[in-house]
């Protein structure tokens, strides 16, 4: 009986890891919403730039799921975009292929944008106000993160 379990809760995840790594929505929101941060100011740091690739990458998912080069690519397509008002709104669409997947997944979007926001040591008015918007956009309750 605890074999069927196993068997059963463990094909759960890995459908779940599939739907994670089949396409690149997950990836893309994670970069998307890093670049709306990061550009918040209307600028980007390179401390920012290097927050966003090692956060990433660092990610017990997503650096699992995805190649350093894909990672690092992507990045910069997302970068790229955040320039510009269309791009930015391009970045926006990006947050909503993942919305209502899976809690965790909008989650973690969240708070990588978070912790690239800190990657200078604090957070700027711009990038809280970006922050909120992801937040919103996504479905995330922020004050859950509030420890």
């Amino acid at each position: 009986m605890f074999g069927a379990l196993k068997k059963a809760f463990g094909a759960g995840a890995k459908e779940i890891k599939a739907d994670y790594s089949q396409n690149k929505d997950y990836l893309e929101a994670v970069c998307a919403a890093s670049a709306l941060v990061a550009y918040a100011d209307g600028e980007l740091e390179e401390s920012e730039r290097s927050k966003v690739i090692r956060t990433i990458s660092q990610h017990p998912t997503l650096g699992k799921m995805y190649q350093q080069s894909t990672i690092e690519s992507t990045v910069e397509v997302m970068f790229k975009r955040a320039k510009d008002a269309s791009g930015r709104q391009q970045l926006a669409r990006e947050l909503d292929d993942i919305k209502g997947r899976d809690g965790s997944m909008a989650e973690d979007v969240y708070l990588v944008a978070l912790d690239v926001a800190h990657a200078d040591g604090q957070v700027e008015p711009e990038e809280d106000v970006v922050l909120k918007k992801i937040a919103a956009r996504l479905g995330v309750d922020i004050s859950k993160f509030e420890f």
